[in-house]
C-alpha cells in the first residue's frame, strides 16, 4: 500500500493599517527553524482537534500571539508547493486583517510586531520568511482592489471618523485623488456610513460617522 506524505498546513495573516495615509503592514520576529530571527507574518499551524475552520484558526493564533483581535479579517486565497517551506509540502491558507493605527502602534511600541511601509510595494522590505512578501503582494492587492466598490477603507480607521478622513484612506488605497463633493454625494446615496458625534476643533466643529455595518458592504458603484 502506497504512503503519503501530510502537508504542513498552516495561517498567515497580513495585518495592515494606515499610517499618515500609507499602507503599513505588521511583521513579527521568527523565534524557531527555519528562518530563524527573519521576519514574518504572523502565523502558525492549523488545530484540526479544535479549529472548526481557518478563519477559527486565524482568530485563535492572533489571540495567543498578539492577544489581538482585528476589526476586519478576511480569507485572501491558499499559497501552496512543494518548495515554499524547507520543511516539506505546504499549504498556507492568508488572511487579510484590518485595524485602525492607534491600536497596531500599540502592538508596535510594546514590542509584539513591527510596522513596515509597504504603500510602493514590498521592494525595500528586508528579506523576510519563506514566500511572506508574495503573501503581503498578494494580500494589499486585494485591499486595493476592493476600496473602490465596497466599505472596506473604514475598517482602517477610528470607530468614528469624519468624511474627509473616509476619502483620504480611499484615495489612498486607490492611489488617486477624488473629488470631494462627488465623494460625499456617492458616500450618501449609497448609506455607506451613519452619523456620530460631532467632534469640536479649532474652526467649525467636524460631523464624525461611523461604517453603518458591522460587516462589509459591497455595492454595485465604484467610489472613484
Amino acid at each position: 500500500m502506497q504512503e503519503y506524505l501530510s502537508p504542513i498546513l498552516t495561517i498567515d495573516v497580513v495585518m495592515v493599517t494606515l499610517k499618515n495615509l500609507r499602507i503599513h503592514v505588521a511583521l513579527m520576529t521568527r523565534a524557531a527553524e527555519p528562518f530563524i530571527n527573519a521576519l514574518a507574518l504572523p502565523g502558525g499551524y492549523i488545530h484540526a482537534q479544535e479549529d472548526v475552520d481557518t478563519t477559527a484558526a486565524a482568530v485563535r493564533i492572533l489571540k495567543s500571539k498578539l492577544s489581538f483581535v482585528p476589526r476586519h479579517l478576511e480569507q485572501v486565497y491558499t499559497a501552496s508547493g512543494m518548495h515554499r517551506d524547507p520543511r516539506g509540502w505546504s499549504a498556507s491558507v492568508v488572511y487579510l486583517a484590518l485595524q485602525e493605527p492607534a491600536v497596531m502602534e500599540q502592538l508596535a511600541a510594546a514590542g509584539q510586531v513591527t510596522l513596515h511601509d509597504v504603500h510602493d510595494g514590498v521592494a525595500h522590505l528586508p528579506a523576510l520568511a519563506f514566500d511572506h512578501a508574495d503573501l503581503i503582494d498578494a494580500a494589499i492587492a486585494r485591499l486595493r482592489g476592493k476600496a473602490g466598490y465596497t466599505s472596506i477603507a473604514g475598517y482602517l480607521l477610528p470607530l468614528e471618523f469624519s468624511m474627509t478622513q473616509f476619502r483620504e484612506a480611499v484615495q489612498g488605497l486607490l492611489g488617486k485623488p477624488l473629488n470631494n463633493a462627488n465623494f460625499r454625494r456617492k458616500v450618501a446615496e449609497l448609506g455607506l456610513l451613519a452619523e456620530a458625534s460631532i467632534k469640536g476643533s479649532q474652526g467649525r466643529p467636524a460631523q464624525q460617522y461611523s461604517l453603518v455595518e458591522p460587516h462589509l458592504i459591497s455595492f454595485n458603484r465604484d467610489l472613484g
